[in-house]
């Protein structure tokens, strides 16, 4: 009887075919990156990276001591686009405002509540592939979405809902893209230990089984590297990616409690999808 298998089964193995879906485009991806690398020809502008993609991508051109810039808009841009410049420009190119990025931004307000999910939601539903899509600032008065350029006439005609409500986006290039700092809220918290099973607990509220859940859905980051144990120890510096949760920064150690607890200063950041 299908009926009967668990759910969470059926949770496990939707996980592995997103998981595996994702590897095989990164595959492609860093592929094409290689042969950039080498071909040294003209600019090679790729589609935005989120964080991980980013690590791996810089680690391929650091061995192979290739010229590049990461920019998705403005400086503090979580999501990325990759320019690999030939060595016959190096030295005319020497920062990324220097280039034309291939990047455009849509911004509306809106007087009805809505969050960075359903904004995401909206644009995924309209078939729009993610890597086209850049970073994403939902503010009180404000919302604005960063995109690949190859994308405007289709969102300009298509992207004029969300959640069932009309939206009237006005459309921006590069240069026009406005720059937000990443905003954080300070925290104290006292654990047992620093393990990262421990940690989330005292950030998100997670318990140390669905700590491991999400190691095992590779939900869980440090320093934007999936981890494999649940008894990582984390230190200062460390920056921990929860998937559909948000991001802290484990910013110090701040001394040991009465009861021998470990004190951590964290910084917590937004969620993102």
């Amino acid at each position: 009887d299908l009926h009967s298998f668990p759910t969470r089964r059926s949770s496990d193995l939707r996980t592995y075919w997103i998981e595996a879906k994702k590897a095989k485009k990164e595959k492609i991806i860093l592929t094409r990156v290689k042969d950039a690398a080498l071909a040294q020809d003209y600019l090679h502008f790729f589609d935005f990276c989120d964080e991980m993609l980013q690590m791996q991508i810089t680690d391929i051109l650091r061995k192979n001591h290739v010229d590049y810039f990461w920019y998705g808009g403005f400086d503090d841009a979580t999501r990325k686009m990759l320019c690999i410049v030939p060595d016959y420009l190096s030295e005319t190119i020497r920062e990324p405002e220097a280039l034309e990025w291939p990047i455009m931004a849509a911004r509306f307000s809106m007087d009805f509540e809505y969050n960075h999910r359903h904004v995401l939601g909206e644009l995924m539903s309209l078939g729009i592939a993610r890597n086209c899509i850049g970073d994403i600032h939902v503010s009180g008065d404000e919302t604005q979405v960063i995109f690949h350029e190859k994308i405007y006439l289709f969102l300009r005609n298509n992207f004029t809902r969300i959640r069932g409500k009309r939206i009237a986006p006005s459309f921006y290039p590069s240069p026009e893209i406005r720059a937000y700092a990443p905003k954080f809220e300070e925290k104290i918290i006292t654990v047992s230990s620093p393990r990262i099973d421990a940690v989330i607990d005292r950030i998100w509220g997670i318990s140390r089984q669905d700590a491991a859940e999400a190691i095992h859905q590779k939900r869980l980051r440090v320093n934007y590297r999936e981890i494999r144990k649940k008894d990582l120890t984390v230190k200062p510096g460390d920056i921990i990616s929860f998937r559909g949760k948000g991001k802290a920064k484990v910013s110090d150690f701040v001394g040991v409690s009465k009861k021998g607890r470990q004190r951590i200063k964290i910084e917590i950041g937004r969620a993102h999808v």
